[in-house]
């Protein structure tokens, strides 16, 4: 909707006033941190923008400056993965059940608590050994060689099983771990059949 020549967004939901489209990127660092937040992959973005939240003072608001350089920041640590889109999410969630519980609310300054839920939350999508890592030397005896195989898929079905529990089977339908999780499915059904 257009109101006096401006595209009107919406209304804020604290005051009320109007966002108009052009007072959003009329400022360098709000275009910016627009751009960034949208083109961000994962689904960090929406993640990113709760987590910037938690550095907001209490008796101000974060300007777009601040908050794109905590963005900035952010992204150099790590890239947007499924793993930093849920070190946001636990992060924002525990700060923000902290500040209930406590009625202390005092802003983040850095990202040390992320770093901290990051490699907590790392381990939740810890990467299968590659083919490489399983292969078979020739001076290996076949009773090894079936121990690596049978560690490939036992690993294999942990990561897929992981990744299914943090609803994100979409994004490991192309490797040959889901392949191997669907292959064990496929045989444990026919076992229960039988």
């Amino acid at each position: 909707m257009f109101i006096g020549g401006n595209m009107k967004l919406c209304k804020c939901p604290i005051c009320h006033s109007d966002l108009t489209l052009e007072a959003l990127i009329e400022d360098d660092s709000g275009r910016e941190l627009l751009n960034t937040i949208t083109n961000m992959s994962h689904g960090c973005g929406r993640a990113a923008v709760a987590y910037l939240g938690l550095f907001k003072p209490v008796k101000s608001s974060l300007s777009n400056s601040r908050s794109l350089k905590l963005l900035q920041s952010l992204l150099e640590i790590y890239p947007p993965s499924n793993v930093l889109e849920k070190a946001l999410i636990d992060t924002v969630e525990q700060v923000r059940r902290n500040r209930r519980e406590s009625g202390r609310i005092e802003p983040l300054t850095n990202h040390n608590y992320l770093k901290k839920v990051y490699e907590s939350v790392k381990v939740q999508f810890a990467v299968v050994r590659s083919d490489k890592d399983f292969k078979q030397h020739k001076h290996e005896s076949p009773e090894q060689q079936q121990r690596n195989e049978e560690d490939k898929l036992r690993g294999a079905i942990q990561y897929v099983e992981r990744m299914r529990r943090l609803g994100q089977l979409d994004s490991i339908k192309n490797t040959e771990s889901y392949q191997l999780w669907l292959k064990w499915q496929e045989e444990k059904a026919n076992a229960t059949a039988n």
